[in-house]
């Protein structure tokens, strides 16, 4: 099997993880630990509180029909180690998410959330990402 690319690492973890609920890319995919930029500070997590970080903001997501979050790639670039991925999310309203007064634009019976994150992949393993705080709506 041939080595995965940075972007093709970082485009398999969020189809894995967030558009199919997959944690176990989380163990495949990111390195134990890692670094979590936020605006503000920095967490390291482990390989553990970074499944439950992902399991918990999914659940909050999905409402009781079933329907979940959902992200779209705009753009997924870099070179080398460095990979920027700009994204639009949909999900449900009536989720712990849609009420958790997260910047969110509702259309419909959607919420709509974009963002921009910043991935390092090191030796085949997202080692740090950097977040911006998501907003409201879709990238124009």
């Amino acid at each position: 099997m041939s080595e995965l690319s940075a972007r093709e690492v970082v485009a398999s973890y969020v189809e894995r993880v967030w558009n199919l609920g997959d944690s176990s890319a989380v163990v495949e995919h990111c390195a134990d630990p890692y670094v979590r930029h936020d605006a503000g500070g920095s967490r390291v997590m482990s390989h553990t509180e970074q499944l439950h970080r992902v399991t918990s903001e999914r659940a909050a997501g999905t409402a009781a029909d079933g329907r979940s979050l959902h992200f779209e790639t705009l753009l997924l670039a870099g070179d080398g180690q460095d990979v920027t991925w700009v994204w639009n999310m949909t999900g449900p309203t009536g989720t712990e998410l849609a009420a958790s007064g997260v910047a969110a634009e509702v259309v419909g019976d959607e919420v709509r959330i974009c963002g921009i994150e910043v991935f390092r992949v090191v030796e085949g393993r997202i080692t740090e990402v950097w977040n911006s705080p998501p907003m409201a709506g879709d990238w124009g």
